[in-house]
């Protein structure tokens, strides 16, 4: 016989007190209850529910076990368990319950996502994947575990055909603010090439097809759903795509020209459009394209003098070699409905970001010479273009957000964790500063940067995604003192390396630093960018100078003299726009370091070593050291960088903390 329990207007109440936050007076009125009904599971359960908000989660603890020896079938009692071990980090525990919940109802779908969090946090990620499947495959609806999914995939490719994958793939690419679609895309790529139709189509594209065949061909492209949406929000990080892209262009083209169009359906060159100004038209062009496309232009040009209609098809057959704005006639256009997204991406972008420009404060004049140099690269091409970013669901305070790095760390010595200020120094496009000020509760940043253009982006796209806590700035880091503020947190990553002197912009940073407060830094590895040495010694050899021209060029010889540089390089997303091309192998300015030199640093500066980011990276690390104290011992991490030397490929990105003692 089951407990007797209270009447429903009595359980409607303490729900309500619960809604309203009144956890003392519902405790009070559950304790009234109990007198009545001191088995009632309802009642413990609501106030377990109470003690786990107030964070007593051993009062709550015993109140669930209760709960599910009344009653061994009550799943939210074993669920609600589940939820407290995790919390203790009892992650055993927590798997065993959350595993009841499912044997008894394997619809509980929140069961099924919290089980994947548990085996993401003790890195298991092929797991959690399977448990955000099982999850979406109950609850297709639930964005919550988009976003863990998101996590997952981002530390573990698929490799085989998953049920529903390609769904869930183009769902995270279609929201803006879940994932950034380039942290996925090895996943993505696995996926689309799983798909026995696309080998097919991209296998028939030759360098002369009938137009039946042509159309076909693109036809078949269109109806992969995937495919159309990565091409739109990423630069593809794939040569086998990549060339069969420039063979389309080319023929897309050589119909243009001739002004004998076959094609039927214009909506992959309106994804082949967008993937062209992604990746800022990345691919080659030979002489003859280069010679059509002028004639294309003239002839439009013409065409508008006698007030002749464009075809859709011309402007986006242009839009795939130059972006419109380049164009003396695209604002003299009225654009078809069906183009518009081009019309927007190419023109309009350009437009917004010219008048933010405008409005944008300088904190000083830019006199370093070093960083003129850098200045003059990101006006030209600010790195990195990006479409979507991934962002926290909900801000969280300093120490939450530091409790999930793993860092060596006494959180109750963290200054000023209610309503941070934080200072991103180098903020570039805006992704890093933008995904920073979705992370903090209550923070205020200021995120600097050299870059006019690259801070309009920035602000575009932080207004798109209506994050309204940031002020960006532009100026130089050697002038940082002169605004006279200090900051909670301090955030510099890919930037010092590129400074005249990367430990005098250190310095000014941990000057505008306040005592007991952090501070992330990323750095190019010496050991991991060996490779990269070695292609920019060759650039240095050539005298190539870092213009749109050389850098599609060199990249085209490096690719066809598929040489072991190019074999190290294609992973890179970076090699797959022009401007990630600049930035890696044409930049200005580069310094790159060792452990023993970031020591030294630390040293000088008075910093204390907290421990490293990139969470893939740690577990590695810790599959070979199992001491934790060995996690934030730099002689250790030196010691196995120099038998994992590209462990680093992505940079050193390390925390640090001032200290009143030091």
């Amino acid at each position: 016989m089951s407990p007797k329990e209270p009447s429903e207007i009595k359980i409607k109440e303490l729900i309500s007190l619960f809604e309203k936050k009144k956890f003392d007076e519902l405790l009070r009125f559950s304790n009234e209850l109990l007198d009545e009904f001191p088995n009632s599971i309802l009642i413990q359960n609501i106030k377990g529910i109470v003690y786990t908000e107030l964070k007593n989660y051993k009062l709550a603890k015993n109140l669930f076990i209760k709960v599910v020896n009344l009653n061994p079938k009550y799943t939210d009692g074993y669920y609600n368990l589940a939820n407290i071990f995790s919390k203790l980090e009892q992650e055993d525990k927590a798997i065993e319950n959350y595993n009841k919940v499912i044997k008894l109802d394997n619809n509980y779908y929140k069961a099924h996502n919290n089980l994947g969090n548990i085996y993401r946090k003790k890195g298991l990620n092929k797991k959690a994947i399977e448990c955000y499947f099982s999850t979406l495959e109950i609850n297709s609806n639930y964005k919550i575990a988009y976003y863990n999914l998101a996590g997952a995939l981002q530390f573990y490719i698929i490799n085989k055909e998953q049920k529903n994958i390609n769904k869930y793939l183009l769902y995270l690419l279609k929201e803006k603010n879940i994932v950034r679609p380039q942290s996925i895309a090895a996943n993505i790529l696995n996926s689309l090439f799983l798909n026995t139709d696309l080998k097919k189509n991209l296998s028939l594209i030759k360098n002369k097809l009938p137009n039946k065949d042509f159309n076909y061909i693109l036809e078949s492209l269109y109806k992969n759903s995937l495919l159309m949406q990565f091409m739109k929000v990423c630069p593809i990080p794939d040569y086998y795509i990549e060339k069969n892209f420039i063979k389309i262009r080319k023929e897309i083209l050589n119909q243009t020209y001739k002004s004998n169009i076959y094609i039927t359906n214009i909506n992959f060159l309106i994804s082949l459009s967008m993937q062209c100004f992604l990746n800022e038209y990345i691919y080659h062009q030979s002489e003859d394209e280069i010679e059509k496309i002028k004639k294309i232009d003239e002839r439009i040009k013409n065409n508008l003098k006698e007030n002749k209609k464009i075809n859709d098809l011309e402007i986006l057959c242009l839009s795939c070699y130059k972006p419109l704005a380049n164009f003396s006639w695209s604002n003299k256009i009225k654009f078809s409905n069906q183009i518009k997204e081009i019309f927007e991406l190419q023109l309009n972008q350009y437009e917004i970001e010219n008048q933010i420009s405008k409005s944008i404060k300088s904190i000083s004049k830019v006199e370093n010479q070093v960083s003129i140099k850098v200045k003059d690269q990101y006006e030209e091409n600010p790195y990195p273009r990006w479409e979507n970013l991934g962002l926290s669901i909900k801000p969280r305070n300093i120490m939450a957000v530091i409790n999930d790095s793993d860092l060596n760390l006494d959180l109750k010595k963290i200054s000023n964790s209610d309503s941070p200020e934080i200072l991103i120094a180098g903020c570039g496009t805006g992704q890093h500063a933008i995904t920073t000020a979705s992370k903090y509760k209550k923070s205020k940043i200021l995120a600097l940067d050299l870059s006019f253009k690259s801070l309009s982006y920035a602000i575009r796209k932080a207004n798109e995604l209506k994050i309204n806590n940031i002020d960006f700035i532009q100026g130089d880091i050697l002038d940082l003192k002169s605004i006279d503020r200090k900051f909670d947190i301090i955030e510099s990553v890919g930037v010092l390396h590129h400074m005249d002197n990367p430990f005098k912009g250190w310095e000014i940073l941990t000057s505008c630093l306040n005592n007991d407060s952090l501070m992330l830094i990323g750095l190019y590895s010496e050991k991991a960018r060996r490779h990269i040495i070695q292609i920019k010694n060759k650039i240095n050899k050539l005298k190539l100078q870092s213009n749109y021209k050389n850098i599609i060029k060199f990249r085209k010889d490096l690719i066809e003299n598929n040489s072991d540089q190019w074999n190290l390089i294609k992973s890179s997303p970076d090699f797959y726009t022009v401007s990630g091309v600049r930035d890696l192998l044409f930049h200005v300015q580069e310094h790159r370091f060792t452990i023993s030199k970031i020591k030294e640093y630390l040293d000088k500066l008075g910093l204390i070593f907290l421990g490293f980011e990139d969470k893939l990276v740690k577990e590695n690390f810790k599959s070979n050291y199992t001491n934790k104290d060995d996690l934030y011992n730099l002689d250790k991490w030196e010691e196995y960088e120099k038998s994992n030397p590209r462990i680093f490929a992505g940079m050193y990105q390390f925390w640090c903390m001032k200290s009143k003692k030091k």
